[in-house]
Protein backbone atom coordinates (compact mmCIF):
# COMPACT_ATOMS: atom_id res chain seq x y z
CA UNK A 1 0.00 0.00 0.00
CA UNK A 2 1.01 3.85 -0.40
CA UNK A 3 1.07 6.12 1.76
CA UNK A 4 -0.80 8.99 0.59
CA UNK A 5 0.80 11.95 -0.46
CA UNK A 6 4.52 10.33 -0.36
CA UNK A 7 4.23 7.87 -3.51
CA UNK A 8 6.10 5.06 -1.36
CA UNK A 9 4.67 2.48 0.71
CA UNK A 10 4.75 2.94 4.68
CA UNK A 11 5.33 0.16 7.01
CA UNK A 12 4.62 -0.29 10.33
CA UNK A 13 7.45 -1.39 12.89
CA UNK A 14 6.11 -3.72 16.06
CA UNK A 15 7.30 -2.50 19.34
CA UNK A 16 8.39 -6.51 19.96
CA UNK A 17 11.20 -5.55 22.53
CA UNK A 18 14.66 -5.29 20.35
CA UNK A 19 16.25 -6.57 23.97
CA UNK A 20 16.62 -9.19 26.01
CA UNK A 21 13.77 -10.05 27.78
CA UNK A 22 12.82 -13.04 29.90
CA UNK A 23 9.45 -14.58 31.58
CA UNK A 24 9.10 -15.01 35.03
CA UNK A 25 7.33 -18.59 36.24
CA UNK A 26 4.25 -17.33 37.33
CA UNK A 27 0.22 -20.51 36.90
CA UNK A 28 -3.31 -21.21 36.52
CA UNK A 29 -5.47 -24.08 36.01
CA UNK A 30 -4.77 -25.61 32.70
CA UNK A 31 -6.73 -24.39 29.64
CA UNK A 32 -8.27 -27.16 27.16
CA UNK A 33 -6.49 -27.77 23.89
CA UNK A 34 -3.15 -26.74 23.19
CA UNK A 35 -1.92 -22.99 24.00
CA UNK A 36 -1.41 -22.06 20.05
CA UNK A 37 -4.48 -23.76 18.55
CA UNK A 38 -6.93 -21.45 17.20
CA UNK A 39 -4.83 -18.48 17.29
CA UNK A 40 -4.15 -16.40 14.43
CA UNK A 41 -6.37 -14.63 12.36
CA UNK A 42 -9.10 -15.49 10.28
CA UNK A 43 -7.57 -18.84 9.21
CA UNK A 44 -7.57 -19.84 12.83
CA UNK A 45 -3.88 -21.46 12.59
CA UNK A 46 -0.44 -20.58 12.44
CA UNK A 47 1.29 -20.06 9.39
CA UNK A 48 3.83 -23.02 8.83
CA UNK A 49 7.06 -22.66 10.64
CA UNK A 50 5.47 -20.19 13.51
CA UNK A 51 4.61 -21.07 16.73
CA UNK A 52 2.11 -19.59 18.73
CA UNK A 53 2.88 -17.74 21.60
CA UNK A 54 2.28 -20.40 24.60
CA UNK A 55 0.27 -19.92 27.69
CA UNK A 56 2.22 -19.75 31.01
CA UNK A 57 0.21 -20.98 33.58
CA UNK A 58 1.94 -20.06 36.59
CA UNK A 59 1.16 -16.93 39.22
CA UNK A 60 3.22 -15.16 41.58
CA UNK A 61 1.66 -13.53 44.71
CA UNK A 62 4.52 -10.76 44.17
CA UNK A 63 3.14 -7.20 43.14
CA UNK A 64 5.00 -6.19 39.99
CA UNK A 65 7.00 -3.20 40.89
CA UNK A 66 5.34 -1.24 38.33
CA UNK A 67 1.73 -1.60 40.04
CA UNK A 68 3.24 -0.57 43.17
CA UNK A 69 5.09 2.36 42.01
CA UNK A 70 1.59 3.24 39.98
CA UNK A 71 -0.11 2.38 42.78
CA UNK A 72 -3.47 3.22 40.49
CA UNK A 73 -5.20 0.77 43.20
CA UNK A 74 -5.58 3.60 45.01
CA UNK A 75 -8.21 5.09 43.22
CA UNK A 76 -10.41 2.00 42.32
CA UNK A 77 -12.98 3.18 45.21
CA UNK A 78 -13.42 6.32 42.44
CA UNK A 79 -13.00 4.86 39.18
CA UNK A 80 -12.15 1.56 37.87
CA UNK A 81 -13.19 2.31 33.76
CA UNK A 82 -16.37 0.35 34.09
CA UNK A 83 -18.05 2.15 31.13
CA UNK A 84 -14.97 2.47 28.92
CA UNK A 85 -14.07 0.72 25.64
CA UNK A 86 -10.24 0.70 25.08
CA UNK A 87 -9.33 -0.32 21.89
CA UNK A 88 -5.67 -2.42 21.51
CA UNK A 89 -4.79 -1.85 17.91
CA UNK A 90 -2.11 -4.71 17.78
CA UNK A 91 -1.79 -8.43 16.79
CA UNK A 92 -5.32 -8.64 18.39
CA UNK A 93 -6.06 -10.23 22.02
CA UNK A 94 -7.08 -13.22 23.51
CA UNK A 95 -10.35 -13.43 24.96
CA UNK A 96 -10.10 -16.59 26.54
CA UNK A 97 -7.15 -15.22 28.87
CA UNK A 98 -8.28 -15.60 32.40
CA UNK A 99 -7.95 -12.29 32.91
CA UNK A 100 -9.67 -10.59 30.21
CA UNK A 101 -12.24 -13.36 29.96
CA UNK A 102 -15.43 -11.67 29.41
CA UNK A 103 -14.59 -8.47 28.32
CA UNK A 104 -12.82 -8.61 25.15
CA UNK A 105 -15.50 -7.62 22.12
CA UNK A 106 -15.14 -9.88 18.75
CA UNK A 107 -13.39 -6.66 17.89
CA UNK A 108 -12.20 -6.15 13.81
CA UNK A 109 -9.28 -8.20 12.07
CA UNK A 110 -7.88 -5.19 9.33
CA UNK A 111 -4.74 -6.97 8.15
CA UNK A 112 -6.68 -10.34 7.31
CA UNK A 113 -9.77 -8.55 5.72
CA UNK A 114 -12.15 -8.78 8.33
CA UNK A 115 -13.08 -10.88 10.84
CA UNK A 116 -13.06 -11.05 14.64
CA UNK A 117 -9.83 -10.08 16.48
CA UNK A 118 -10.72 -12.15 19.74
CA UNK A 119 -7.56 -14.44 19.30
CA UNK A 120 -4.27 -13.56 19.40
CA UNK A 121 -1.04 -16.29 17.75
CA UNK A 122 1.39 -13.85 18.62
CA UNK A 123 0.84 -12.28 21.69
CA UNK A 124 1.68 -8.93 21.76
CA UNK A 125 -1.99 -7.89 21.72
CA UNK A 126 -2.66 -9.92 24.77
CA UNK A 127 0.12 -8.65 26.42
CA UNK A 128 -1.01 -4.86 26.07
CA UNK A 129 -4.44 -5.49 26.79
CA UNK A 130 -3.81 -7.50 30.46
CA UNK A 131 -1.70 -4.07 31.22
CA UNK A 132 -4.60 -2.19 30.44
CA UNK A 133 -7.57 -4.63 31.89
CA UNK A 134 -6.06 -7.41 33.57
CA UNK A 135 -8.70 -8.13 36.83
CA UNK A 136 -7.50 -9.85 40.03
CA UNK A 137 -6.84 -12.88 39.90
CA UNK A 138 -6.52 -15.43 42.66
CA UNK A 139 -3.27 -16.10 43.63
CA UNK A 140 -0.88 -13.12 41.43
CA UNK A 141 0.05 -9.87 42.18
CA UNK A 142 -0.55 -8.76 38.67
CA UNK A 143 -3.76 -6.87 37.70
CA UNK A 144 -4.35 -4.25 35.41
CA UNK A 145 -5.10 -0.32 35.59
CA UNK A 146 -8.41 -0.18 34.47
CA UNK A 147 -9.55 -4.02 35.60
CA UNK A 148 -13.87 -2.79 35.26
CA UNK A 149 -12.40 -1.50 31.18
CA UNK A 150 -13.70 -3.48 28.12
CA UNK A 151 -11.21 -3.98 25.28
CA UNK A 152 -12.05 -3.73 21.60
CA UNK A 153 -9.40 -5.67 19.63
CA UNK A 154 -8.51 -4.26 16.12
CA UNK A 155 -5.95 -6.60 13.97
CA UNK A 156 -3.47 -4.87 12.29
CA UNK A 157 -0.86 -6.66 11.85
CA UNK A 158 -0.11 -10.99 12.08
CA UNK A 159 1.59 -14.27 12.37
CA UNK A 160 3.56 -13.83 9.31
CA UNK A 161 1.62 -10.27 8.10
CA UNK A 162 2.61 -7.03 8.87
CA UNK A 163 0.99 -3.99 8.96
CA UNK A 164 0.87 -0.88 7.15
CA UNK A 165 0.51 2.75 7.92
CA UNK A 166 -2.52 2.88 5.67
CA UNK A 167 -3.53 -0.05 7.62
CA UNK A 168 -3.16 1.57 10.90
CA UNK A 169 -4.94 4.47 9.72
CA UNK A 170 -7.90 1.87 8.84
CA UNK A 171 -7.84 0.12 12.04
CA UNK A 172 -7.49 3.61 13.94
CA UNK A 173 -10.92 4.80 11.89
CA UNK A 174 -12.49 1.26 13.13
CA UNK A 175 -11.48 1.75 16.45
CA UNK A 176 -13.60 4.95 16.77
CA UNK A 177 -16.34 3.52 14.77
CA UNK A 178 -16.56 1.35 17.04
CA UNK A 179 -16.84 3.16 20.25
CA UNK A 180 -13.71 3.46 21.47
CA UNK A 181 -12.41 6.23 23.53
CA UNK A 182 -9.54 5.53 24.35
CA UNK A 183 -6.84 3.82 21.61
CA UNK A 184 -3.87 2.31 22.81
CA UNK A 185 -1.69 2.01 19.46
CA UNK A 186 1.71 0.03 20.22
CA UNK A 187 3.17 0.05 16.67
CA UNK A 188 5.24 2.76 15.26
CA UNK A 189 6.14 4.15 11.47
CA UNK A 190 9.25 5.91 11.17
CA UNK A 191 7.62 7.34 7.70
CA UNK A 192 4.97 10.00 8.25
CA UNK A 193 2.01 9.39 6.13
CA UNK A 194 -1.13 11.16 4.95
CA UNK A 195 -3.74 8.73 5.72
CA UNK A 196 -2.96 8.08 8.96
CA UNK A 197 -2.29 11.85 10.05
CA UNK A 198 -6.13 12.15 9.04
CA UNK A 199 -6.96 8.96 10.86
CA UNK A 200 -5.66 10.67 13.79
CA UNK A 201 -7.82 14.02 13.54
CA UNK A 202 -10.50 11.63 12.27
CA UNK A 203 -10.48 10.33 15.78
CA UNK A 204 -9.56 13.66 17.73
CA UNK A 205 -12.62 15.12 16.10
CA UNK A 206 -14.72 11.96 17.70
CA UNK A 207 -13.25 12.39 20.64
CA UNK A 208 -11.01 9.46 21.65
CA UNK A 209 -7.82 9.95 22.98
CA UNK A 210 -4.94 7.93 21.27
CA UNK A 211 -2.24 6.45 23.11
CA UNK A 212 0.88 5.58 21.63
CA UNK A 213 4.28 4.21 22.08
CA UNK A 214 7.01 6.32 21.09
CA UNK A 215 9.37 3.58 20.05
CA UNK A 216 12.35 1.41 21.19
CA UNK A 217 15.23 3.14 18.46
CA UNK A 218 16.70 5.62 20.97
CA UNK A 219 20.14 4.03 20.07
CA UNK A 220 19.60 3.07 16.63
CA UNK A 221 19.30 6.65 15.04
CA UNK A 222 16.50 7.71 17.25
CA UNK A 223 13.88 8.71 14.64
CA UNK A 224 10.63 10.35 14.98
CA UNK A 225 7.69 7.96 14.59
CA UNK A 226 3.83 7.96 13.94
CA UNK A 227 1.30 8.19 14.96
CA UNK A 228 3.32 9.84 18.75
CA UNK A 229 4.40 13.05 16.76
CA UNK A 230 0.93 13.49 15.28
CA UNK A 231 -1.29 16.35 17.39
CA UNK A 232 -3.18 15.75 20.21
CA UNK A 233 -1.75 12.11 20.20
CA UNK A 234 -0.30 11.10 23.62
CA UNK A 235 3.25 9.90 23.38
CA UNK A 236 4.58 7.51 25.77
CA UNK A 237 8.61 6.71 26.73
CA UNK A 238 9.81 3.88 28.87
CA UNK A 239 11.21 3.95 32.61
CA UNK A 240 12.66 2.26 34.81
CA UNK A 241 12.29 1.67 38.50
CA UNK A 242 14.31 5.21 39.38
CA UNK A 243 12.08 7.00 37.33
CA UNK A 244 14.66 8.05 34.40
CA UNK A 245 14.16 6.87 30.58
CA UNK A 246 15.65 3.67 29.51
CA UNK A 247 18.48 3.31 26.82
CA UNK A 248 16.53 2.25 24.00
CA UNK A 249 13.46 4.87 24.82
CA UNK A 250 13.14 7.40 21.87
CA UNK A 251 13.47 11.20 23.12
CA UNK A 252 11.78 13.97 21.45
CA UNK A 253 9.05 16.84 21.70
CA UNK A 254 6.93 13.92 20.86
CA UNK A 255 7.33 12.19 24.40
CA UNK A 256 3.76 13.15 26.54
CA UNK A 257 4.74 11.54 29.67
CA UNK A 258 6.58 7.96 30.67
CA UNK A 259 5.50 4.45 32.48
CA UNK A 260 7.12 1.58 33.46
CA UNK A 261 8.74 -0.03 30.29
CA UNK A 262 11.41 -2.12 31.66
CA UNK A 263 10.61 -6.00 33.31
CA UNK A 264 6.95 -5.30 33.37
CA UNK A 265 4.76 -8.13 34.33
CA UNK A 266 1.82 -9.28 32.14
CA UNK A 267 0.14 -11.97 30.87
CA UNK A 268 0.37 -14.58 27.13
CA UNK A 269 -2.54 -15.69 25.73
CA UNK A 270 -4.59 -18.34 27.33
CA UNK A 271 -3.23 -18.24 30.63
CA UNK A 272 -2.86 -16.09 33.76
CA UNK A 273 0.89 -16.20 34.05
CA UNK A 274 3.16 -13.89 34.13
CA UNK A 275 6.12 -13.14 31.59
CA UNK A 276 8.16 -10.54 31.87
CA UNK A 277 8.54 -7.54 28.85
CA UNK A 278 10.05 -4.81 28.21
CA UNK A 279 9.81 -1.98 25.78
CA UNK A 280 7.94 1.20 25.21
CA UNK A 281 5.10 -0.90 23.87
CA UNK A 282 4.55 -2.11 27.68
CA UNK A 283 4.44 1.58 28.97
CA UNK A 284 1.85 2.69 26.73
CA UNK A 285 -0.83 0.84 28.03
CA UNK A 286 -0.16 1.44 31.58
CA UNK A 287 -1.11 5.21 30.48
CA UNK A 288 -4.32 4.14 28.10
CA UNK A 289 -5.20 2.48 31.54
CA UNK A 290 -5.23 5.81 33.44
CA UNK A 291 -6.76 7.01 30.21
CA UNK A 292 -9.52 4.57 30.75
CA UNK A 293 -9.96 5.60 34.29
CA UNK A 294 -10.15 8.92 33.87
CA UNK A 295 -13.00 8.52 31.25
CA UNK A 296 -14.89 6.52 33.57
CA UNK A 297 -14.87 9.32 36.66
CA UNK A 298 -15.25 12.37 34.07
CA UNK A 299 -17.38 10.58 31.03
CA UNK A 300 -18.47 14.07 29.96
CA UNK A 301 -14.49 15.61 29.79
CA UNK A 302 -13.04 15.50 26.07
CA UNK A 303 -9.94 13.62 24.93
CA UNK A 304 -8.01 16.73 25.52
CA UNK A 305 -8.66 17.36 28.56
CA UNK A 306 -7.95 13.91 29.85
CA UNK A 307 -4.74 14.04 27.81
CA UNK A 308 -3.68 16.96 29.63
CA UNK A 309 -5.00 16.09 32.73
CA UNK A 310 -2.33 13.02 32.55
CA UNK A 311 0.22 15.71 31.49
CA UNK A 312 -0.26 18.22 34.02
CA UNK A 313 -0.97 15.43 36.53
CA UNK A 314 2.42 13.56 35.80
CA UNK A 315 5.44 12.96 38.95
CA UNK A 316 7.62 15.93 36.93
CA UNK A 317 11.24 15.25 36.81
CA UNK A 318 13.23 18.03 38.43
CA UNK A 319 14.12 19.18 34.52
CA UNK A 320 12.33 21.75 32.38
CA UNK A 321 8.77 20.86 31.10
CA UNK A 322 8.66 19.02 28.88
CA UNK A 323 11.65 16.67 28.82
CA UNK A 324 13.17 15.22 25.91
CA UNK A 325 13.43 11.77 27.80
CA UNK A 326 10.11 12.05 29.93
CA UNK A 327 7.89 14.37 28.82
CA UNK A 328 5.73 15.84 31.66
CA UNK A 329 6.69 13.11 33.64
CA UNK A 330 5.70 9.43 35.08
CA UNK A 331 2.29 8.84 34.76
CA UNK A 332 0.48 9.39 38.06
CA UNK A 333 -2.59 7.62 38.71
CA UNK A 334 -3.50 9.10 41.83
CA UNK A 335 -2.63 12.68 41.22
CA UNK A 336 -5.07 12.39 37.68
CA UNK A 337 -7.92 11.49 39.88
CA UNK A 338 -7.40 12.37 42.91
CA UNK A 339 -7.25 16.33 41.76
CA UNK A 340 -10.17 16.37 39.36
CA UNK A 341 -13.44 15.67 41.98
CA UNK A 342 -16.52 15.31 39.54
CA UNK A 343 -17.73 18.65 38.15
CA UNK A 344 -13.75 20.35 38.21
CA UNK A 345 -12.00 20.79 35.19
CA UNK A 346 -8.42 19.60 34.22
CA UNK A 347 -5.21 20.92 35.86
CA UNK A 348 -4.21 23.84 34.55
CA UNK A 349 -0.95 23.46 32.21
CA UNK A 350 2.37 23.79 34.70
CA UNK A 351 5.13 26.61 33.73
CA UNK A 352 7.80 25.08 30.85
CA UNK A 353 10.57 25.54 33.83
CA UNK A 354 8.69 23.87 36.37
CA UNK A 355 11.83 22.38 39.02
CA UNK A 356 9.47 19.31 40.31
CA UNK A 357 10.28 16.61 42.31
CA UNK A 358 13.48 14.33 41.51
CA UNK A 359 12.94 10.48 40.94
CA UNK A 360 12.17 8.40 43.02
CA UNK A 361 14.48 5.86 44.44
CA UNK A 362 14.63 2.35 42.80
CA UNK A 363 12.18 -0.14 44.61
CA UNK A 364 13.76 -3.02 46.60
CA UNK A 365 11.83 -5.95 44.61
CA UNK A 366 8.79 -7.80 46.33
CA UNK A 367 9.63 -10.91 48.15
CA UNK A 368 10.69 -13.86 46.33
CA UNK A 369 11.17 -11.81 42.93
CA UNK A 370 14.52 -11.63 42.09
CA UNK A 371 13.87 -15.56 42.61
CA UNK A 372 11.56 -15.33 40.12
CA UNK A 373 12.98 -13.04 37.25
CA UNK A 374 16.00 -16.00 37.19
CA UNK A 375 13.57 -19.17 36.88
CA UNK A 376 12.56 -18.86 33.06
CA UNK A 377 13.35 -17.20 29.75
CA UNK A 378 11.34 -15.53 26.93
CA UNK A 379 12.56 -15.68 23.24
CA UNK A 380 11.02 -12.48 21.37
CA UNK A 381 11.43 -11.40 17.52
CA UNK A 382 11.56 -8.09 16.82
CA UNK A 383 9.77 -7.15 13.24
CA UNK A 384 10.66 -4.19 11.46
CA UNK A 385 9.34 -3.23 7.98
CA UNK A 386 9.95 0.06 6.89
CA UNK A 387 9.55 2.05 3.27
CA UNK A 388 7.67 -1.48 2.67
CA UNK A 389 10.48 -3.62 2.93
CA UNK A 390 9.82 -6.50 5.87
CA UNK A 391 13.60 -7.04 7.49
CA UNK A 392 13.50 -10.59 9.13
CA UNK A 393 12.65 -13.81 8.17
CA UNK A 394 9.00 -13.73 10.73
CA UNK A 395 8.12 -10.13 10.85
CA UNK A 396 5.92 -10.31 14.12
CA UNK A 397 7.19 -12.88 15.18
CA UNK A 398 7.01 -13.87 18.90
CA UNK A 399 7.74 -16.97 20.52
CA UNK A 400 7.86 -17.29 24.65
CA UNK A 401 8.06 -20.47 26.38
CA UNK A 402 9.56 -20.82 30.36
CA UNK A 403 12.73 -22.49 30.90
CA UNK A 404 13.80 -25.17 32.88
CA UNK A 405 14.89 -23.78 37.02
CA UNK A 406 18.40 -22.59 37.08
CA UNK A 407 18.68 -22.49 33.15
CA UNK A 408 19.82 -18.97 31.96
CA UNK A 409 17.12 -16.18 30.07
CA UNK A 410 17.03 -17.04 26.20
CA UNK A 411 18.28 -14.33 24.15
CA UNK A 412 16.44 -12.29 22.15
CA UNK A 413 16.15 -13.19 18.18
CA UNK A 414 16.46 -9.85 16.56
CA UNK A 415 16.52 -9.75 13.05
CA UNK A 416 15.60 -6.53 12.43
CA UNK A 417 18.73 -5.12 13.10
Amino acid sequence: MTAAGRGRTTGVRRLLPAIAVRAAVLATAPLAGTAGAGMAGAAGVAPPGYACAAAVREVSPDVPWPQRRLGFARVWPLSRGAGVTVAVIDSGVDGRTPQLAGRVDRGLDVVNGGGRADTDCVGHGTAVAAIIAAAPWVGSGFVGVAPAARILPIRQADAGRDGTAAGLAAAIRAAVNRGARVINVSVVTAEPSTALRQAVGYAAARDALIVAAVANEAQAGNPRTYPASYPGVLGVAAVGPDDRNTDFSETGDFVGVAAPGVDVVTVAPGGAGGILVRGTSYAAPFVSGVAALLRGYHPRWTAEQVRRQIEQTADHPAARLPDAGVGWGVVDPYAAIASAPPGTAPAARAPAALAARRPAAPLPPGPGQAALLGAAGLVAAAVLLLAGRAVGRHGTARHWRPAPPGRPALSTSDEAR
